[in-house]
């Protein structure tokens, strides 16, 4: 699959602007993958230089801070099944 459609397919809209511009800012993300954090996560996270900040385990999903270029980086693992900006909630 292209990138262009790993975008689509795995970011949502509000990350898809992000990861086409050229920010060199870490976003906060939520990365919902197959089957939870695994040890693979956080080499691949660290090898593109983010961090995890937690394991959001009810949902298969971890928190953490990448900038756009590595987000764009992550969606190319077969273990995201999508990604997340992480913004307060209010209601």
């Amino acid at each position: 699959m292209d990138q262009a459609k790993l975008t689509n397919q795995k970011l949502d809209g509000a990350l898809r602007s992000a990861v086409a511009g050229n920010g060199t800012e870490p976003l906060k993300v939520i990365v919902q993958t197959k089957d939870g954090l695994k040890d693979e996560d956080h080499k691949l996270v660290k090898s593109l230089g983010g961090k995890i900040k937690d394991d959001l385990f009810i949902i298969n999903a971890y928190s953490a801070e990448l900038t756009p270029k590595a987000i764009g980086m992550l969606i190319l693992s077969e273990r995201v099944v999508r990604v997340f900006q992480d913004t307060p909630v209010h209601i």
